[in-house]
């Protein structure tokens, strides 16, 4: 969820870099993949929470505790809040992790 989620944090300033430019048809994409990834995260967030009940465990600290000991790299803002809420990712998942 950490890639898929970067996804919608990256992908708005994309759409105007190519609506400023005239890219209509490049704009038209971006959007529809935009959309998709909101419902890549749901679906994602959707099972790990499910996941996390059945493992009798916060779905948020789980979420953390898994980033720490396996993703490579850094959470950086900027983030699309209201794309990650949509996809059922509070800002309380990531705001405690980002540099």
């Amino acid at each position: 969820m950490v890639l898929e989620a970067r996804g919608l944090d990256v992908t708005p300033l994309m759409i105007e870099r190519l609506r400023a430019a005239g890219d209509e048809a490049g704009t038209r994409i971006l959007e529809r993949i935009l959309d998709d990834e909101i419902r890549h995260v749901r679906f994602g967030s959707k099972h790990f929470f499910a996941l996390s009940a059945r493992r009798g465990e916060s779905p948020e600290a789980l979420w953390k505790a898994l980033v720490k000991r396996h993703f490579r790299g850094t959470v950086k803002p900027p983030f699309n809040d209201s794309a990650r809420l949509s996809a059922g990712l509070s800002r309380s998942f990531y705001a405690a992790i980002a540099l």
